[in-house]
This record gives C-alpha cells, sequence and structure tokens, in this order.
C-alpha cells in the first residue's frame, strides 16, 4: 500500500497554499536543498515566505503542481523574481520559448536585473532577428544607444552571400532534379557554384521584371516593378535571413492618375533608409522608412528617368546615364 502524499502548507501574508512535497522537491532547488539540510524547518509540515508577490507565488505554485504557466506582459516580473527566488530553473528556460516582440525588451531588462545569462542572450538574439519590426516598437528606441548598435551589429555578423533572382532551370546549375524552377540561388565561394536559397521568391512576385532590389541592415527588399502582362505593381516585399521568412512591408505610394507605378527604377539603402529613385515616366523620389514601415515623397529627380545607374556614397545619392520619357539618353 502506498504511503499518502505529503502536503505542505506555503504561507505567505494571510495566505495559504497546499502542494504536494514531492513536486516541490522535484521542481524546487529551493526546496530540495531545504527537505535534504536536515534543518529543524525541513521538519515541518509548513513554510512562511516573506518578500514574494501573491501573483509571483501563485503562478510558480501553478507550474510545480501542473508543469504549466501563463506567460503574461503584466505578471513577468512578478514571475521571474519569485522563480529565481525559488529557483524553479524550469521556468526561466521555458522562457527561452516564449520571448516575443511585445515582450523581448521587458525579458531583457529582468534579466538583466536577476542576472539570468542565457535569456539576456536570447533576447538580444531575437531583437537582432527581428531588428525592423523591434525599431518600430517605443520600448526598443528607449533602450541605450550602444545597446541597439550592439543589437543591429548582431544581425551583420556571418558570411556575406552572393544571390541572383530569376527563374533557374539549367542543368549546368544542377537544379534539373527540382520540383519547381528556383527563384533564389546564392554562390558558394568554396565550392565555386550557385546553389538554391533555402526559400524563393514570394508567389507574387513570380514573373515580375523591373523591381527595384536593395540591402538594408541585411534585409532583402525587393519594390515594385511589373508583371509580363504589363500590370504594374506597387507591393514590396522583405526577407529576412535570419528566419529565411518573406514579409510584406508598406507599399510604395506612387500613383499617378493615369495609373503608373514604379518599374525600371533604382533602389538604394542610405543611412539606414531605402529610397525609390525614379523609373517609367516617373520623376518622384520616395524614401522608406524601417521605424515607420511608411514611404514619404523627397525630392524629385530634374526630369522623369529609367534604365539609370545609381550608387550611394557618403550618404549622396549619384545617378547617371538612363533615358527620359522623351527619350533623350542622357
Amino acid at each position: 500500500m502506498t504511503s499518502p502524499e505529503q502536503i505542505i502548507e506555503i504561507v505567505m501574508d494571510d495566505k495559504t497554499y497546499n502542494v504536494s512535497k514531492s513536486k516541490l522537491i522535484e521542481k524546487s532547488d529551493y526546496f530540495r536543498a531545504l527537505y535534504s539540510s536536515g534543518m529543524r524547518e525541513s521538519a515541518e509540515d509548513s513554510v512562511q515566505l516573506r518578500g514574494l508577490s501573491a501573483p509571483g507565488l501563485e503562478l510558480v505554485l501553478e507550474f510545480i503542481n501542473t508543469s504549466k504557466v501563463q506567460v503574461a506582459n503584466e505578471t513577468l516580473e512578478d514571475l521571474i523574481e519569485t522563480a529565481s527566488f525559488l529557483q524553479v530553473t524550469s521556468i526561466l528556460k521555458l522562457l527561452l520559448s516564449e520571448i516575443k516582440q511585445e515582450n523581448c525588451v521587458e525579458l531583457f531588462k529582468l534579466s538583466e536585473i536577476y542576472g539570468m545569462h542565457d535569456l539576456r542572450n536570447a533576447c538580444l538574439k531575437f531583437m537582432s532577428c527581428y531588428y525592423h519590426p523591434m525599431l518600430r516598437r517605443p520600448e526598443f528606441r528607449m533602450l541605450p544607444a550602444p545597446l541597439r548598435d550592439q543589437i543591429r551589429d548582431m544581425r551583420m555578423k556571418g558570411t556575406a552571400n552572393l544571390v541572383a533572382i530569376g527563374d533557374f532551370t539549367d542543368t549546368c546549375l544542377d537544379l534539373a532534379n527540382q520540383d519547381e524552377p528556383w527563384s533564389m540561388l546564392r554562390y558558394d565561394e568554396l565550392e565555386q557554384r550557385w546553389k538554391p536559397l533555402a526559400n524563393n521568391l514570394p508567389s507574387d512576385m513570380i514573373n515580375v521584371r523591373g523591381y527595384g532590389s536593395a540591402v538594408l541592415d541585411n534585409y532583402l527588399f525587393i519594390v515594385g516593378g511589373y508583371r509580363m502582362t504589363s500590370q504594374e505593381i506597387s507591393v514590396a516585399h522583405c526577407y529576412n535571413p535570419c528566419k529565411n521568412e518573406w514579409n510584406h512591408v508598406a507599399p510604395l505610394n506612387q500613383k499617378s492618375a493615369l495609373f503608373v507605378f514604379r518599374s525600371n527604377f533604382k533602389l538604394l539603402a542610405v543611412s539606414g533608409k531605402l529610397y525609390a529613385v525614379g523609373g517609367h515616366c516617373l520623376s518622384t523620389v520616395e524614401c522608406y522608412s524601417p521605424e515607420q514601415d511608411w514611404w514619404t515623397c523627397v525630392a524629385s529627380l530634374p526630369d522623369p528617368l529609367a534604365e539609370f545607374s545609381a550608387c550611394e556614397c557618403q550618404g549622396m545619392i549619384y545617378v547617371m546615364g538612363g533615358y527620359t520619357s522623351r527619350g533623350v539618353f542622357y
């Protein structure tokens, strides 16, 4: 016949919580040390706790009883404070999988307060992976500038890759066995050959021509262009290599009375922003701010210009060549 489960009364302020002693020992290093210490308190059926919050204690005891816990922004500090005090390491490890854009700044701050090295590093990695979405969050912008720079620098670490975009079916690229044509390739310098990138273009970018492309903060942007049906588009896509995923960003604003969208233009990264310059029948220039996820119009070109070359140098945009809507070549 099995012995009955021993229940421990945990008392804090005017509240009492009944918890299985075996579960306390299993989940909490604090209670494991207490009940193996041989001290007088280890033989008692109740434990008095002080200095903790009731919401935090209730969350931790819920986890000890059920192995489940609710991670809410409003109670993060209470949860971490109590889990750290009672040394419930399973909760602290669980938090590594609960990092979201909505809570990562708060989790980062708490990780520094309570010396949680693994959580701190995980938060930094998360913020670097989702750097542009984090730029739009007020709590991220309130972090010290050197820390924000460190997070951005983390995105830039790794090996640079040359990427080609198109419809690739040539057997010389070892793509003949693929079920469908690859639209993105990267060049492997060690093997000196092109290989498929892990993620193809979004389906609504297939057969689009005349788009602009640029890299900003280790994000690849593909913007505007036209389809083979001569239908011009204003959509903008962003590829995040840290997560191997595509996302939509704000579309271009350009849309004239003649429904002229931007194609055969240049997209350049300058001082943390993107600039969409000119294009077929267009002299306008738009600037994209990743902090706002929005395009605004800036100073236009002297004339509509397409099929030109452009580059950035020391924060300035230089435009060379091309032709105007009147057929004049520069």
